[in-house]
């Protein structure tokens, strides 16, 4: 399969660099949809050609449930128990030395009762290829 590139146009301190081109989403006509991971599997369908109703729902959830793809993890706990726990653990340990290293957090202190902190959660992705290949993994502390 060739690569489609894209040719930049000169400019001072940019001499003839081509990048790859990422895979295009198809333009989207008339009450069309694409599935969610339109990238892997490639389904799409048309609002006025398919019925919602409980058969519909009945096989999403089906095809949810024999999903036979790796979702991502959803704790930290969710990670430890995978086969690829040590490349997540990488992947925290770079997450939080990046936070360190921009002096994100500051000191500790008891907030009033009346003042309820901000919650967070750890954000789990697998960063894949063309080919679908995982080729990092990418953790994120969010607020």
């Amino acid at each position: 399969m060739a690569k489609s590139r894209i040719q930049l146009e000169e400019s001072p301190g940019i001499n003839n660099v081509s990048i790859p081109e990422e895979t295009q989403v198809p333009e989207i006509h008339d009450n069309e949809e694409i599935s969610i991971n339109y990238v892997l599997n490639g389904i799409c369908w048309n609002r006025n050609k398919v019925i919602v109703d409980d058969i519909f729902a009945y096989n999403v959830a089906l095809n949810v449930i024999h999903d036979n793809e790796d979702h991502e993890p959803k704790s930290i706990q969710e990670c430890r128990q995978r086969n690829n726990w040590p490349q997540w653990k990488d992947a925290i340990e770079a997450e939080l030395n990046s936070l360190a290293q921009r002096k994100i957090f500051e000191p500790i202190i008891h907030t009033p009762e009346d003042v309820k902190p901000v919650g967070y959660k750890w954000v789990f992705v697998r960063k894949r290829n063309e080919q679908g290949e995982i080729v990092r993994y990418k953790t994120r502390l969010v607020a």
